[in-house]
């Protein structure tokens, strides 16, 4: 960098005419600056010869400006990146299932992790280690729905994975009779918190609303919900004990490794579903949910599942899992399927029942 020196100026006769001769060049060489940047950015002309530039001089300027062309070029570029890495419904649905519990070989849900290849899988004593793990976790679990109930992993709308906790039998029993008091004192006595009712026709209005919470949400909701979770605590506990055979021998080896998780995570997405798909169910009360309020927009059952979005937060029936076409599907054959069966075991009960008060 060239040092810059003040000179000082004597006073002569001629200072004001220097003075006018600087100023005068200063400001034609300033408007040429502004002369050549005007054409640069309007025309776009590439310049020959820059004297300074941060730019290479073999760039070529019509990319840099053309930035309706870059902008498209981002925009296909993201797009064909998503069609590339887009999951299929069988995909989402069963990643949300062994997330929700125990015992996927990929899933290690202490740690909120996903992984790819689990290095512990290629050891003997770590495959073990895994399902005694896997089985301990579900066995706990079992007994925290019995109380205040169990935590489940689910996805979030960014495809994060997210922590909630889930009712316990006992917790909705106690919220049952909380409800159901506040409900008979017409909100005079509030546990839950909420604004007292003012007025006659609002304190029916209060009856009503914690009337169906307490039945539906307490007791529909939580309780029938719980004693199903705990009931596929269970079964899982002992599903992920089996497992150990399997790794133990044919783990040894990759094929054999391969087919033990494929056969063991794919049985365990299936007892979710079916234990999904019962009567109070997760699934069935999703297929079963209606919203009949609306005169001019009813909503039915079946169908008032089947419009909703595959992510949805407004209800705690959709808020963690992703509410795919093929979970819709799947989830409403098997929940109606279920009902055909329970009419039917309700029917024959019923049938025998009344024939042997006959015989007697």
């Amino acid at each position: 960098m060239e040092s810059q020196y003040i000179t000082r100026m004597t006073p002569t006769t001629n200072n004001c005419a220097d003075l006018s001769k600087i100023h005068q060049e200063r400001e034609i060489s300033f408007q040429s600056i502004l002369d050549a940047d005007s054409i640069t950015n309007s025309d776009h002309e590439q310049i020959v010869n820059p004297s300074f530039t941060l730019i290479p001089h073999n760039f070529p300027l019509e990319t840099a400006f053309n930035t309706s062309s870059k902008t498209e070029a981002i925009a296909a570029y993201q797009k064909q990146a998503n069609q590339s890495n887009q999951t299929s419904g069988w995909q989402k649905y069963k990643d949300d299932q062994l997330l929700s519990n125990p015992g996927g070989d990929h899933y290690y849900l202490g740690r909120k992790e996903v992984v790819s290849k689990p290095k512990d899988q290629e050891s003997f004593w770590g495959r073990i280690k895994k399902d005694l793990s896997d089985c301990f976790s579900n066995v706990k679990n079992f007994f925290k729905n019995l109380f205040s109930g169990a935590k489940k992993l689910y996805r979030d709308e960014n495809n994060q994975i997210q922590e909630t906790k889930q009712r316990g039998l006992l917790g909705s029993v106690v919220d049952f009779f909380k409800d159901l008091g506040s409900a008979l004192s017409f909100g005079t006595w509030r546990p839950d918190g909420e604004k007292a009712p003012q007025g006659f026709f609002k304190r029916i209005g209060f009856f009503f609303s914690k009337m169906k919470e307490a039945i539906f949400g307490d007791l529909v909701q939580g309780v029938a919900g719980s004693v199903i979770h705990m009931g596929e605590d269970l079964v899982l506990a002992g599903w992920n004990l089996v497992e150990v055979i399997p790794d133990a021998t044919i783990g040894n080896f990759e094929d054999g490794r391969k087919l033990t998780t494929t056969i063991f995570d794919n049985g365990q997405v299936v007892i979710d579903y079916l234990t999904d798909i019962l009567p109070t169910g997760e699934a069935w009360l999703r297929v079963h949910a209606s919203k009949l309020c609306s005169l001019k927009d009813p909503k039915p059952p079946i169908f008032y599942n089947i419009n909703m979005p595959e992510h949805y937060t407004g209800d705690a029936r959709w808020r963690y899992v992703r509410n795919t076409p093929f979970r819709k599907t799947i989830e409403t054959i098997g929940s109606l399927l279920a009902d055909i069966v329970t009419i039917k075991l309700f029917g024959d009960a019923r049938g025998s029942s009344e024939e042997r008060h006959e015989r007697n």
